[in-house]
């Protein structure tokens, strides 16, 4: 095979090595977490006010 062919070969070929790169580069970005993540539960929050006494006195 000559250079010429090799380097078609291989031009021929880009799209399809450029699309799975692109395609594993989104897959792993689907795993990564988000900003605006949820717990499964929220947790209770209790406000101290001043008519309550601090816990432990």
């Amino acid at each position: 095979m000559s250079g010429s062919g090799l380097s078609r070969l291989s031009a021929h070929r880009r799209p399809l090595v450029t699309a799975a790169v692109a395609g594993g580069l989104l897959a792993a970005l689907w795993f990564v977490p988000s900003a605006n993540a949820t717990q499964d539960a929220p947790k209770e929050h209790h406000p101290v006010s001043d008519q309550q006494p601090a816990h432990g006195r």
